[in-house]
């Protein structure tokens, strides 16, 4: 899998670093800072391509909310927005092939439409006011007036190497190991044997999705690798869906933003599209007699090309995953480094 997707992959990111360069905050909440349907349908739209994780966006949606952007589509934004992105639709398409890469994007555009409008339905009340989005990325603070001295393509850089690879770099490859498990040792019948019923299978997925905190991207191997061994591809749509979009952070979230009611239908309305999506998938494909199995985009690049494009991807996550171990690595006396604490630092001893 490492092989099939790296170079879909290494691709993904490299676009994500564009989209995140050239789409600023001040540009979403201009544009999608109105009410009614047409700005559900456009959060919607606006929020597929962003490569923002199912936490990153919550910032995201606190500024559109300050700014003036209605309930739906402020909801619409929550749910398009980590359900799909340029990363999560490349590794799509090398693992699951084209059809499930256009399928993906749409069922998350018609999920957060539907839930958009839901939530329109209901008015303005409920929730209380939240604070504006942080500014400073580096100490989190509102207050924050640190200017950092890097251009467009320095921005570029670190956040493909750094923001991204801490998002998304450990989870993925914890992604890639468990989808190795699954194809090593799940039997080929346990599928077909156990849950050979497509909705019973679908609602196992949805149970364990609703509570998951798995990005896009990171979901994709191991959804492929359960595909593989049998799971019909309803079910493992609605785990590519339900899991990036659900988790308690972000239903806590919704419900402080908006309140306990939107936060249920938030919930409601993405378990029972994501159902009906499924449903539709899994007639589409018997109608059509396609077959969703992985592996069917590599076979277009060339091996060398594929070989590279896993050393890439192997070089990435083990620098993400060492990030992530140093900084959760017990240390005694390590002090943040960061120009808003009212401190001078300007010796060496302050040096991150």
């Amino acid at each position: 899998m490492l092989e099939e997707a790296g170079v879909y992959v290494v691709g993904g990111f490299l676009a994500a670093g564009l989209v995140f360069v050239l789409v600023s905050r001040d540009w979403l909440t201009r544009h999608l800072g109105g009410r009614g349907p047409a700005s559900v349908l456009k959060a919607a739209l606006v929020g597929v391509p962003l490569p923002l994780c199912s936490c990153s966006v919550l910032p995201t949606a606190y500024a559109l909310r300050r700014k003036g952007a209605g309930r739906g589509a402020t909801i619409s934004f929550l749910i398009s927005t980590p359900e799909t992105g340029v990363d999560s639709i490349a590794v799509t398409w090398a693992l699951m092939g084209p059809v499930m890469a256009i399928v993906r994007p749409v069922a998350a555009c018609i999920t957060a439409v539907a839930a958009g409008l839901a939530e329109s339905l209901r008015g303005e009340g409920g929730g209380e006011p939240v604070l504006e989005a942080v500014a400073c990325g580096l100490c989190h603070s509102d207050a924050c007036e640190h200017t950092e001295p890097v251009g467009r393509w320095g921005r570029f850089w670190r956040f493909v190497l750094f923001e991204m690879g801490d998002d998304v770099g450990p989870s993925l490859a914890l992604g890639l190991v468990l989808a190795g498990l699954v194809s090593a040792l799940v039997g080929e019948e346990t599928f077909t044997e156990y849950l050979a019923n497509p909705w019973l299978s679908m609602v196992v997925m949805l149970v364990i999705g609703l509570p998951l905190y798995v990005c896009a991207t990171a979901s994709t191997p191991l959804a492929a690798a359960l595909v593989l061994k049998g799971l019909n591809p309803g079910a493992a749509l609605v785990l590519l869906l339900v899991g990036p979009a659900t988790n308690l952070a972000t239903i806590l979230t919704v419900g402080r933003m908006l309140g306990k009611a939107s936060a249920a239908l938030y919930v409601g309305t993405i378990a029972v599209v994501s159902l009906g999506c499924g449903a539709a998938l899994d007639a589409l494909a018997g109608a059509l007699a396609i077959d969703l199995t992985a592996g069917r985009a590599a076979e277009v690049v060339p091996e060398p090309v594929r070989l590279a494009g896993a050393a890439v991807l192997g070089l990435y996550l083990a620098w993400s995953v060492g990030r992530w171990a140093w900084r959760r690595w017990p240390r005694v006396g390590a002090k943040a480094a960061c120009c808003c604490d009212g401190e001078d630092r300007g010796g060496a001893e302050h040096a991150p």
